[in-house]
């Protein structure tokens, strides 16, 4: 009677969750066991909870949705269980028992088909990695029912399918890059999406001059959390690209033929021109991409006039920066900036505009250009190592003698320690430029005559305004 009454309160409180006219012929034993399964899963002892569970799947599957909520949690942690036993019968029984549970759910609770396809494909990879076409075909069909908004981890296992299959020979490049498009855009549209959470919290809070509340605090933290997932999922992804995406191979896609076919379509024009410009790091630290191929340009004249956006306005950036026009380079990587809401992106078009003011001898703009990407992007020595160049770059410019105006390289080895102890991708990039610098500080013998000494602060004037340390 005690354990009846247990059982009534327990139904009452999962309120709409029950159906009561699907408990089944045996509703006492359907409703004692939905009882007992729930408690245990609400600890996630799903091991625990499985038989009473698998009674009430087996007899009123329809009671509660929370048979189909908690039904792959229980059914994982059979498979964990088997696979640690060595059972493999076990295992692929409830491996089939897993995606059963995700097909049954639409047919019993109809309505969210979208997270449900996101789940199943996710599960999938996870316990089938010899199945990378299957799970493929869930991923794909998850992102057309339930379009771009996706979890980080989703476009990760998304891609490694791809990339598995083209290693396995199923795929051809051309499949590779149509995934990483969808890939790439879904993703940008989340971070876009989060970015706008973002700074408008930030702007709340830093220009406004108003506390942020608990709930406020709680949402700034989480979008920051998952924004970071997606760029760490971006950057497996561009890891995984890289040795599959070589300008030979986009040579042979993106060519005088297909721009002819598609020169209308922006979908096309957008991907070729971003795979196009791609930027990778060689082993020197330094940048390549594929623009040299001759139809780059003609494919981003088509885009700009099409579609003005930061993709279409770096690619007319390049065109102007490859033919001398800085002007017009300074223009086009300013709308490019104004354009995009991702920070790394914008932080990468700040680096392209100092190089730009580089160029034009205007070294207090390429300063505070570097300093801009810095700030969008804090784990990223890139900016530190740009900065460095341009110290050295005003050697002779600064003070009134030859320690004053020597003293430049000191700042300069300055920023790029620091970019070493941010970024150690720019480690070796870093040092080469540190043994150069070295050469050029100021004499020693002539810095002591001019009253310098080790272990001196001295504050470099003119648009430099650093304080740096004497040091030989």
């Amino acid at each position: 009677m005690k354990a009846t009454l247990y059982t009534l309160a327990f139904l009452i409180g999962l309120g709409g969750l029950l159906k009561a006219q699907d408990y089944g012929e045996d509703s006492l034993r359907c409703r004692e066991n939905l009882y007992i399964y729930y408690e245990l899963a609400q600890k996630r002892q799903f091991l625990e909870a499985y038989d009473s569970w698998q009674i009430v799947y087996d007899i009123c599957p329809g009671s509660s949705k929370n048979n189909f909520i908690y039904g792959p949690y229980i059914a994982k942690a059979k498979i964990d269980q088997a696979i640690e036993n060595k059972d493999t019968a076990a295992e692929r029984k409830f491996k089939n028992l897993m995606i059963e549970v995700y097909d049954r759910r639409n047919e019993f609770f109809p309505g969210n088909e979208a997270d449900v396809a996101t789940r199943k494909a996710l599960d999938f990879f996870k316990y089938n990695e010899e199945k990378n076409k299957e799970a493929h075909d869930l991923f794909k069909y998850a992102l057309e029912i339930g379009g771009a908004e996706q979890p980080a981890a989703f476009y990760n296992y998304y891609f490694i399918t791809a990339a598995r299959l083209f290693n396995e020979k199923i795929f051809e490049v051309e499949d590779v890059f149509r995934d990483y498009n969808l890939v790439n855009e879904g993703i940008e549209v989340n971070n876009n999406a989060l970015n706008v959470v973002i700074e408008e919290l930030i702007r709340k809070r830093d220009s406004d001059n108003v506390a942020l509340d608990t709930k406020e605090l709680k949402e700034l933290e989480k979008a920051e959390r998952e924004l970071e997932r997606y760029t760490v999922v971006e950057s497996n992804i561009e890891k995984i690209l890289g040795p599959i995406a070589t300008c030979d191979k986009l040579n042979l896609i993106y060519n005088a033929e297909t721009f002819a076919a598609n020169k209308s379509d922006t979908l096309w024009l957008k991907r070729a021109a971003k795979m196009l410009q791609k930027e990778r790091k060689n082993e020197e630290g330094e940048y390549e991409d594929c623009t040299d191929n001759p139809i780059f340009f003609g494919i981003s004249e088509e885009l700009y006039k099409l579609q003005p956006s930061a993709p279409s306005a770096r690619a007319m950036f390049i065109m102007s920066y490859r033919g001398g026009d800085y002007s017009k380079a300074t223009q086009y990587i300013k709308e490019a900036i104004n354009f995009e809401l991702d920070p790394i992106k914008r932080s990468a078009d700040y680096l392209k505009l100092a190089s730009i003011y580089i160029k034009r001898g205007s070294l207090a703009q390429a300063k505070s250009a570097c300093i801009n990407a810095a700030n969008l992007d804090k784990k990223n020595g890139d900016p530190y190592v740009m900065l460095a160049t341009i110290y050295a770059a005003a050697d002779g410019s600064c003070g009134s003698n030859v320690f004053e105006k020597k003293a430049v390289y000191w700042a300069a080895i300055d920023k790029l320690n620091y970019a070493k102890s941010i970024d150690a991708s720019v480690t070796n990039k870093a040092n080469r430029l540190i043994n150069a610098y070295k050469q050029q500080l100021p004499d020693k013998s002539a810095s002591f005559q001019l009253g310098h000494v080790g272990g001196e602060k001295y504050s470099i004037g003119c648009w430099i305004n650093e304080t740096i340390t004497v040091n030989w």
